[in-house]
């Protein structure tokens, strides 16, 4: 049986953040990865000169991803998406999205009583205490708050946008603007050459430090015993390692390892799911549409391909994405008949030009919601599982900082901390080698 200092379920960007940042301390380490290739929801696939992210990705500037990332030497290069001219769109009429005070005072959606009222809640955005509302959901904040209905819901849609999450009746209106404030304040950007480009860098720290990446090895069970941690596999001999990290949703985590705590986590987590239509054009019908937000349906049109280099010279790869109600099983045929007449509305004859197309009916945009039943993100469970020993997990679900790849890496970074130690995190930190994705 093979024996590890840490062994790591998952090989997405958390799992592979954890690995790194603890190999390079000297800890050998094993990922184990279901899929045929590290990467996890960060993979991009290439076809036809086209860079497929699985669904809409874009990088929150200034936070944990982008701190843990450049310290594992993931450079990220790209650009913002185009907000000149980009449309919020209310049943079939196309307006100027308000991104500024111009376009607020330009569009044509919104009555002048609610562009009065959306410049003084803008201006209050980046200085509104948010801890009073972990706990009120979204819908309840805005009826109470919000006097204008149009005003109402521009900003339940671009909660959604920013967090990914069609839940107003769930979701913490504290972290939901906490986050819109950051969007607002940090800017995000699409990345050139896809998320790959992501990966492959920290994958490279992981390999360099003499970790070991096992693909295609399914754990179906984890046991604790006085040696430490026994890792089993649907196949192949057992591994054992002293610390077990769990970079796998709550659901998957629980039918690894047998915790209450794991079990309570998992039954009270509803994640956020998109639908997505992703096509590849020889070229746009109408090159001025590059960004379009659905006001009164959740919808999401993004052309990537004008801010990052994901598609051939000349050519577009265009992103659309139906935020799914949360909760709720999605109808693909259904959503997919929506998401092309999205798509005809903004491009019309765009079928006449598809080169490649990719369809996700339902995939999972973050694991967990923050609801504000449970405190918004301060109500997320740590790192540490407290009634398993030396068992940790990882994930966007996890800890208090920040959405999505936010999550994923500060939570990665705080286990990390807490398995490796901080004596071993100064050494690290004053060596040569890279350093921990911890230090600054």
């Amino acid at each position: 049986m093979s024996t590890f200092d840490v062994g790591v379920v998952g090989g997405g960007l958390g799992g592979l953040a954890v690995a790194a940042t603890v190999a390079k301390t000297g800890s050998s380490v094993c990922v184990f990865e279901r899929a045929s290739a590290p990467g996890g929801r960060a993979v991009t696939h290439v076809e036809g000169g086209y860079r497929f992210n699985l669904g809409a990705h874009a990088l929150y500037r200034g936070g944990a991803a982008e701190r843990v990332l450049g310290a594992l030497g993931a450079k990220i290069r790209g650009n913002p998406p185009p907000l000149a001219g980009a449309l919020a769109v209310v049943g079939d009429a196309d307006h100027g999205l308000p991104t500024g005070a111009l376009s607020l005072a330009l569009t044509g959606m919104l009555p002048a009583r609610a562009k009065l009222e959306a410049a003084r809640w803008l201006a209050r955005l980046q200085t509104l205490g948010v801890e009073p509302l972990a706990g009120v959901s979204v819908r309840a904040w805005l009826e109470a708050s919000v006097k204008d209905p149009a005003l109402r819901t521009l900003l339940a849609a671009l909660f959604r946008l920013t967090s990914f999450t069609n839940a107003p009746d769930l979701a913490s209106a504290g972290s939901s603007v906490a986050q819109l404030a950051y969007s607002s304040r940090q800017g995000v950007v699409y990345v050139d050459g896809g998320w790959q480009t992501l990966v492959d860098p920290v994958l490279t720290v992981v390999w360099e430090a003499g970790a070991m990446v096992r693909t295609g090895a399914m754990v179906t069970a984890a046991e604790h015993g006085p040696g430490g941690w026994t890792i089993r596999g649907s196949d192949g001999p057992a591994t054992s390692c002293r610390t077990l990290v769990l970079a796998t949703s709550p659901g998957v985590a629980r039918c690894i390892v047998r915790s209450e705590a794991l079990d309570a986590w998992a039954a009270s987590t509803v994640p956020a799911k998109v639908a997505c239509l992703d096509v590849g054009l020889e070229r746009l019908p109408r090159p001025e549409t590059r960004l379009a937000i659905g006001i009164d349906r959740p919808l999401y049109y993004s052309v990537h391909s004008a801010s990052a280099t994901v598609a051939p010279d000349g050519c577009a790869l265009v992103t659309t994405m139906k935020y799914l109600p949360a909760g709720e099983p999605p109808d693909a045929g259904r959503d997919l008949a929506e998401l092309e007449a999205w798509l005809d509305h903004l491009q019309p004859g765009w079928q006449r030009r598809v080169v490649v197309r990719r369809h996700l009916p339902s995939m999972v945009a973050s694991a967990a919601i923050a609801r504000a039943d449970q405190g918004g993100v301060g109500g997320r469970p740590g790192p540490r599982v407290p009634d398993a020993p030396d068992l940790f997990v990882v994930g966007d679900w996890v800890g208090h900082e920040g959405m999505l790849l936010d999550a994923t890496l500060a939570s990665a970074d705080a286990a990390a901390r807490a398995i490796v130690g901080p004596a071993r995190a100064r050494n690290v930190r004053d060596s040569r080698d890279v350093p921990l994705a911890t230090v600054a």
